[in-house]
């Protein structure tokens, strides 16, 4: 289940969502509506299995539910990621 919070950098409702590996990843508290697709030019993250490939704008049916990585959204990203 995710844990919410706020940002530290902008202040924005935050979610941390648990990938398949264990990790947790901060994304926008908002669910969004996507088609998984390979090929896709948007990524989204799904509980318990982390990053997806798919589209965000499509017709039909959606493949599930799953929220944006707040890495994509904030303004200050940048102060928060960690140096490999």
């Amino acid at each position: 289940m995710a844990r919410e919070t706020t940002c530290r950098g902008c202040g924005a409702p935050i979610v941390f969502v648990k990938s398949k590996i264990g990790k947790y990843i901060p994304c926008d508290a908002q669910l969004v509506r996507y088609r998984a697709n390979p090929e896709g030019k948007d990524v989204v993250v799904v509980e318990g299995e982390g990053a997806v490939r798919c589209d965000l704008e499509f017709e039909g049916l959606p493949t599930g539910m799953a929220r944006i990585s707040h890495f994509a959204t904030c303004p200050r990203a940048g102060e928060f990621r960690r140096k490999t």
